[in-house]
């Protein structure tokens, strides 16, 4: 009987041990998860809000649409007050995933760029901030060969500097901090901004914005697809989001995103006053038009 018990308490103490190792490695194997979910340092522009709080929606639906194949992740926001020059410069330097989204720009051939525009083609429809003064006489603009006598302001290093002056126009660079109210001050006539960019209740909490509006009627548009921008060496992450956008794409969500983030601008859109000036965007390669192109919220604007 005593060598039974004695058998009994060896099998009893086994099968703690085996209890006690199993707890054991499934902590191990949630903290090796942890360690190894992606983290995302994602570069967030609080001077437009309504523009990077869609794309960090985006974001989100992405990691999430692959965490059943690629596992945990996190996304940490900075503060984007960088220049191009220096974003690149970062995340290439940087062994943390620095990621943003911006416009396609020939300068970040060092970079991975997801080829996915995630804004339906969007950013490229242009409202136009004006002051107060000038909206009268802008009004009664009917073409671009009268828009172009009209000074236009934009940031330093934008791609959109190059297009407009391609475009015939006369252009002045300034931090975006400062061209509200360089705007205000009548230092140029114009400053285009991304429709999903601005609203007239974010203008008027910018300095200057008392004495500013939105054009109701005129906009700009221009092929400008805006894309997720990183290092070449995650690749990793790169697989991960080119699979997500593919994924959010195809079953809706992308869609949906963007039109609970901005109904109003198909609305706008269909309004018969409306008038869309279109320019050429000669810094974009001709594989970028083609997926332009068949975008369907802008196909009447080409």
């Amino acid at each position: 009987m005593s060598g039974v018990q004695h058998l009994i308490s060896r099998i009893s103490t086994y099968l703690k041990l085996s209890l006690v190792v199993y707890g054991l490695s499934m902590v191990m194997a949630a903290w090796a998860q942890q360690l190894h979910a992606d983290e995302l340092h994602f570069l967030y522009n609080s001077q437009l809000k309504l523009r990077s709080d869609y794309e960090l929606d985006v974001l989100n639906a992405v990691m999430e649409a692959t965490e059943a194949e690629y596992g945990d992740y996190s996304i940490i926001t900075l503060e984007s007050g960088y220049t191009i020059e220096r974003l690149i410069k970062h995340a290439e330097e940087s062994p943390d995933v620095w990621l943003w989204a911006s416009p396609y720009n020939p300068i970040n051939t060092d970079l991975a760029v997801i080829e996915y525009p995630i804004f339906n083609g969007v950013l490229g429809l242009r409202s136009i901030i004006v002051h107060q003064d000038n909206l009268p006489a802008l009004n009664q603009v009917t073409n671009l060969e009268a828009l172009k006598q009209y000074t236009i302001g934009q940031g330093p290093g934008w791609t959109d500097v190059a297009i407009y002056r391609h475009n015939g126009f006369n252009v002045t660079e300034a931090r975006l901090t400062r061209l509200f109210n360089m705007t205000a001050n009548k230092r140029f006539e114009l400053f285009p901004l991304g429709r999903i960019e601005i609203d007239q209740q974010t203008l008027q909490s910018k300095k200057g914005g008392d004495v500013l509006t939105i054009a109701p009627n005129h906009m700009i548009y221009y092929p400008h697809p805006v894309l997720f921008h990183l290092s070449h060496k995650h690749t990793k992450v790169i697989k991960r989001l080119r699979e997500g956008l593919v994924t959010i794409t195809n079953n809706g969500v992308l869609e949906a995103l963007f039109e609970s983030h901005f109904p109003q601008i198909t609305a706008q859109l269909r309004q018969p006053d409306t008038i869309v000036f279109t320019l050429e965007n000669n810094t974009l390669p001709q594989e970028y038009l083609e997926k332009m192109s068949h975008l369907p919220l802008l196909k009447n604007l080409r």
